[in-house]
């Protein structure tokens, strides 16, 4: 007669589970790390398309406009958008640099970073945002060499020139009923840059006030976008600012990915780098002599600071 052995069922001992639970704790403290970094590379690269994209389209405008490349503003501001239905993106100040690229740039989400999450703070009366129609990451270095007169703001002496606004980009002040003014420093053209393939045109820049409905921005000093020290920090870290412009909110950062930041060259290629890469340290530290001495600044239109 066959005696038919019976087996029992059992489930996991505890050491085993604990076992089990420790070895996923292990993969997942090694994977998760993996899984951002990824996310913060396929972001880095976005942007860095982004860039390419509108220094692309800077080209297209100036070819069209006889070399000129375009100011961070020409005209009077647009608050409160006269006209407005209501449709998302149907208000924007039409004198900014980058409403006026609109037709060579075609989908405004381009000038969004994909790591910008900065509230931007729009409607000057209201403060709210509901006019902002999507932010604006990317800005333009401003020339500043040129002389200035702002007797709306008292900040620049009649005929001084913003001593580290070397870029290439100008701005055509004028009032808010249009009337033309003397407050305006033209934009470079194309065959003015000295070295377009060594000369930063657009940098990341994340600023509460600057949005598609808003102007374009930008620093008189420009070895912020180099130096932190100077109150700029990369981002994710924040300089809050509150009622810079209109909201409790309000601040900026410099864009950036794991510490590097993208940036669009005059010759309309886009590179990531380290934003101390702009400029030698000596612009901070002694400037006079940085200037005499032609030390390297990547934002500067003449070449011989390369």
């Amino acid at each position: 007669m066959h005696s038919t052995q019976i087996r029992k069922a059992h489930g996991f001992t505890l050491i085993e589970l604990l076992v089990v639970i420790a070895i996923i704790a292990i993969l997942a403290a090694i994977l998760f790390p993996v899984f951002a970094q990824a996310k913060e590379a396929a972001k880095k690269t976005a942007d860095l398309s982004n860039m390419k994209q509108l220094g692309l389209a800077l080209q297209m405008y100036a070819n069209d406009f006889d070399d000129v490349y375009p100011t961070i503003r020409n005209g009077p501001s647009n608050w409160g958008c006269p006209g407005w239905t209501g449709k998302l993106g149907d208000c924007h100040q039409v004198n900014s640099g980058h409403a006026v690229m609109d037709p060579y740039v075609k989908n405004r989400q381009i000038w969004k970073a994909p790591n910008d999450s900065l509230q931007r703070c729009d409607d000057v009366n209201q403060c709210t945002d509901d006019f902002t129609g999507g932010p604006v990451s990317y800005i333009f270095t401003f020339n500043g060499q040129q002389n200035i007169i702002r007797d709306d703001v008292g900040d620049v002496a009649n005929g001084t020139a913003f001593p580290y606004g070397f870029g290439i980009f100008g701005h055509a002040w004028a009032s808010t009923n249009g009337t033309p003014n003397n407050r305006t420093t033209g934009s470079f053209s194309t065959t003015a840059v000295g070295a377009p393939a060594q000369t930063v045109a657009m940098v990341p820049s994340y600023v509460s006030w600057t949005y598609w409905s808003g102007l374009m921005q930008y620093r008189n000093d420009q070895r912020q976008y180099a130096f932190t020290e100077l109150g700029m920090p990369s981002w994710p870290q924040f300089q809050p600012i509150p009622f810079a412009w209109c909201c409790a909110s309000d601040g900026f950062a410099f864009g950036a990915y794991s510490g590097k930041s993208n940036f669009s060259f005059a010759d309309s290629h886009a590179k990531s780098m380290d934003r101390t890469a702009l400029m030698d340290r000596l612009w901070l530290t002694d400037p006079a002599t940085a200037k005499a001495n032609h030390a390297k600044n990547l934002i500067h239109y003449d070449a011989s600071y390369k």
